[in-house]
């Protein structure tokens, strides 16, 4: 049969799949999860992928998990827009904050081994001088920083963090110490967002105390313990702490949208060259600000084994995996519809009346989404190749696409061709 994609070959290409089986342009009807999945359902999925380059993202990759299978794959776009190199199945790109959920399953395991205390402080484990200037370090637990109600301020919205690590003061040839970006976040800068516990307020500090807390209770870099714990032992070769430990091969290109609020609180860094209007290439930087609370990188692929691992508990026992996904509401400003629990979040009504569990993040010059439908059982992660933090863009494009476009989509096809665990 014909491919009825032709004109996108070396563009887009997409496949579903059976256990292992190379990810391919699907030539006819195949079998997954124990459903026929047609070329027409194929081409369902691969249109969206080509909406989205449409809608200006440089480039997307998918893939799509139904049970215990990576049943699709896609790809659309550029890794390279000026060279214009595709982006294929394996191209890995930053993840943000997913890195979280890493992070979050080794403190868990360090709790099972007795080496941490959910209901001790991050004051209890670090000596650093600037760990003591942060604003509830020494009130906070461990749990409230899972869980973001610790209080304690972000640095990444700090005024003159945003141009340093993102923007137009960036030293490219920087990699940042793990403590630099704490001295954004003392207390002579920014007051405490809540009193411990009291509500819900997102802060990146949270994961980077987090992982000096690792490294302290290890004696290990951060970037090996994830590695020996949790990326070895699943297998996740595509998945790197950048700047941090070797990337093999490297990452994709990224790129940012420089919108007028992105001009203003960080301004463009002059090695970023204009693509198109509001769009620049940031891939000069690099992601070591970001470290333990975003710096990772992944595959679409990894990223669904990944979540598989959270799904079922895997290298944890019992009582971390129900931690996990308990969740605990903050005293005041609980939102019914969007739960942070431990190094995962549940979002009600992701899709229609259906709840989902899982991680977006976002950090200079990309864009991801990774979560899975319990009922049913499909696990959906997106990446993208342009970031949009501090744009003021909201929805930004490419959340549009994920809500608007794709996930619909996935939707669309994933949920007859799924069959219960």
């Amino acid at each position: 049969m014909k491919s009825p994609l032709p004109r996108w070959a070396g563009f887009l290409t997409a496949g579903w799949r059976v256990g292992a089986a190379a990810s391919c342009l699907l030539l006819g009807a195949m079998e997954a999860s124990g459903q026929e999945i047609t070329t027409q359902e194929n081409a369902v999925l691969a249109d969206a992928l080509v909406q989205g380059i449409t809608m200006g993202i440089p480039g997307i990759s998918v893939a799509i998990g139904i049970g215990d299978e990576v049943a699709w794959t896609g790809t659309a776009g550029y890794r390279d827009v000026l060279e214009r190199v595709p982006v294929v199945e394996d191209n890995r790109f930053g993840v943000g904050s997913i890195t979280k959920t890493f992070v979050a399953r080794v403190v868990l395991q360090l709790v099972e081994e007795g080496k941490l205390d959910l209901d001790k402080t991050p004051a209890d484990y670090l000596n650093q001088p600037v760990v003591r200037d942060i604003p509830n370090a020494g009130s906070a637990t461990l749990r409230h920083l899972l869980n973001h109600q610790s209080g304690i301020p972000t640095w990444e919205f700090q005024e003159d963090w945003i141009p340093r690590g993102r923007g137009a003061l960036m030293d490219l040839d920087h990699i940042w110490e793990k403590t630099e970006t704490l001295a954004y976040c003392t207390e002579d800068l920014l007051p405490p967002t809540n009193i411990p516990g009291g509500s819900y307020s997102y802060s990146n500090t949270n994961y980077t105390l987090l992982g000096l807390i690792i490294e302290a209770v290890t004696g290990n870099d951060a970037a090996a313990e994830i590695r020996s714990r949790l990326l070895e032992p699943l297998g996740l070769e595509d998945t790197f702490l950048e700047s941090f430990e070797d990337v093999p091969g490297g990452y994709v290109n990224h790129y940012h949208y420089a919108s007028p609020d992105f001009l203003e609180s960080a301004g463009v860094h002059p090695e970023f060259i204009e693509i198109r209007p509001y769009l620049v290439e940031s891939t000069p930087g690099n992601l070591s600000p970001e470290w333990t609370a975003g710096g990772m990188v992944s595959s679409a692929s990894d990223l669904v084994r990944w979540a598989r691992a959270l799904r079922d508990g895997e290298l944890v026992g019992q009582a971390m995996h129900e931690e996990t996904f308990t969740y605990h509401p903050p005293g005041t400003g609980a939102n019914p519809r969007s739960q942070y629990m431990q190094g995962i979040a549940k979002t009600v009504g992701f899709y229609e009346d259906l709840s989902a569990f899982g991680h977006s993040g976002g950090t200079l010059g990309f864009t991801a989404y990774m979560y899975w439908l319990e009922d049913p059982d499909i696990i959906i992660v997106m990446l993208a190749n342009v970031g949009g933090m501090h744009s003021g863009l909201s929805p930004s494009p490419v959340s549009l696409f994920f809500r608007q476009v794709l996930l619909p989509r996935v939707m669309r096809v994933a949920q007859p061709a799924r069959t219960p665990r």
